[in-house]
């Protein structure tokens, strides 16, 4: 498969605006801040009616209230950041697993505002989902166009394990970050990406990852000529600089900078073969019942990275492939698909790659062209959303097979 031009009847070509031009300069923004006020209003009060009724088949007379409702959202890696945001990193060996940024951001912003660290956590989880939204928004009216835009900032919101954006985790800021250094580069801004990656990588692992749909990027903007090379290619060095930084910190407070890695093993996660994980997956539904939690968990991370997998290849051949020079984006997601098929966690295969296919931007991006049919659309819209509130409903209950 090779990546093909699309007609110019479906892709704009975009314009760069005339120096001194504000009204040009600031209007695409205004768009991207009002459609991602739109599309995190609109759900934020479907999460919030579906959090409150998931409390029903709970039974008793206790009307739960909105405090309730937040604390039913502080489960699983939610409540290992606020604590680690609260107390250190000393709370046990499997806790420098969690990456710093997140739970620094939690404490930083905690004394600033009411209700305890688990408010922060979730006035910063929203306030970076609203900036995924907005960013993602101009990255797509930029590669595809304002509809494209509108669509792909909907179908992230709507995706069955959306709510992850919105709760305490730092899902959303590591996407905010991604994408953000994924835009500056599309733009020329290499201090920006690079500054902006080693963020990244100092909310998550997989930060380092973005080093090489930037690099591509980088080689592409100067015609593949290596003679061409500017210093500011020294802005992709600044990639590592948040793991670097972490690393020192573990030397210096756990005793060992590999720390972070060390932890991993009080959680049970292993690497494989790439592929060698999505096969376990379906192995560990054998000698199960459908509805067994075992089988749901197992169909839900090993489904989810097929459909998705299934759509990148869309990005590379069909009616809705990407043109050439988007090619940093069909990296950056197959990267990220190439690690959730190699990691077992705690003996379930791929955990939580449900909601790590988040960060696939190039998937949401061909889903919203696939939908711009008004059929397509509303399909897309109601699955999803319908999706997400029985995953959201199974997560408040504290079922595991959602996490």
């Amino acid at each position: 498969m090779t990546l093909m031009s699309a007609p110019p009847t479906t892709t704009p070509i975009v314009v760069p605006a005339q120096r001194g031009s504000t009204v040009t300069l600031h209007r695409p923004w205004r768009a991207a801040l009002l459609a991602a006020l739109a599309v995190w209003s609109a759900t934020t009060v479907a999460r919030l009616a579906v959090s409150a009724l998931a409390w029903l088949p709970r039974g008793g007379d206790e009307i739960p209230g909105l405090t309730s409702i937040l604390l039913g959202w502080n489960r699983w890696d939610a409540g290992h950041y606020v604590q680690i945001a609260e107390s250190g990193y000393h709370l046990g060996p499997g806790y420098p697993a969690f990456y710093p940024l997140y739970p620094l951001l939690i404490r930083l912003f905690d004394p600033l505002l009411p209700g305890g660290a688990l408010i922060s956590a979730l006035v910063i989880a929203n306030a970076a989902a609203f900036g995924t939204l907005a960013v993602l928004h101009r990255l797509a009216d930029h590669e595809f166009g304002p509809r494209v835009a509108q669509r792909t900032i909907w179908y992230l919101a709507a995706f069955p394990t959306g709510f992850f954006l919105f709760i305490g985790y730092n899902e959303s800021l590591f996407i905010l970050l991604s994408l953000s250094a994924l835009y500056a580069a599309r733009r020329g801004h290499w201090w920006l990406a690079g500054a902006l990656g080693g963020l990244s990588s100092g909310a998550r692992l997989f930060g380092l990852l973005l080093v090489v749909p930037l690099a591509i990027e980088y080689l592409r903007q100067i015609g593949w000529r290596p003679r061409r090379i500017r210093p500011d290619v020294a802005a992709l060095a600044l990639v590592p600089v948040g793991l670097l930084s972490y690393s020192v910190y573990c030397l210096v407070e756990l005793g060992d900078p590999l720390a972070f890695s060390v932890a991993q093993d009080q959680w049970g996660r292993e690497y494989t073969v790439p592929g060698g994980a999505l096969l376990t997956a379906f192995q560990q539904t054998g000698g199960h019942r459908l509805l067994d939690p075992v089988t749901i968990a197992a169909l839900l991370d090993a489904g989810t990275v097929l459909v998705a997998i299934g759509l990148l290849v869309l990005c590379l051949a069909g009616p809705y492939r990407f043109r050439r020079d988007q090619v940093y984006l069909v990296v950056h997601a197959a990267l990220a698909f190439a690690v959730l098929t190699t990691t077992e966690v705690g003996g379930r295969a791929m955990m939580s790659a449900s909601r790590f296919t988040l960060e696939a931007a190039a998937v949401f991006l061909v889903l919203a062209r696939i939908g711009a049919g008004r059929t397509a659309d509303r399909t897309i819209l109601v699955i999803g959303m319908a999706l997400q509130a029985v995953f959201l409903a199974t997560y408040m209950v504290g079922a595991f097979m959602v996490a």
